[in-house]
């Protein structure tokens, strides 16, 4: 639980950096988001994902 707890929070960090570093760049990003179809964000979610699966399976082993 300990793991999960610090997981989010360095989540929460790494968002908060984003907004907090350069909120031009990150709405500007949002914006060209809205142009993707739902199908390719999806796409893009599932490559995150997977990566971080990845990532993680290699860290613990």
């Amino acid at each position: 639980m300990i793991d999960f707890l610090s997981a989010v929070g360095l989540i929460f960090i790494i968002e908060g950096l984003l907004l907090f570093v350069s909120p031009k760049r990150l709405k500007k990003i949002l914006q060209i988001i809205t142009l993707f179809p739902e199908n390719r964000i999806r796409a893009i979610g599932s490559v995150s994902i997977l990566v971080g699966i990845v990532l993680l399976w290699i860290i613990r082993k």
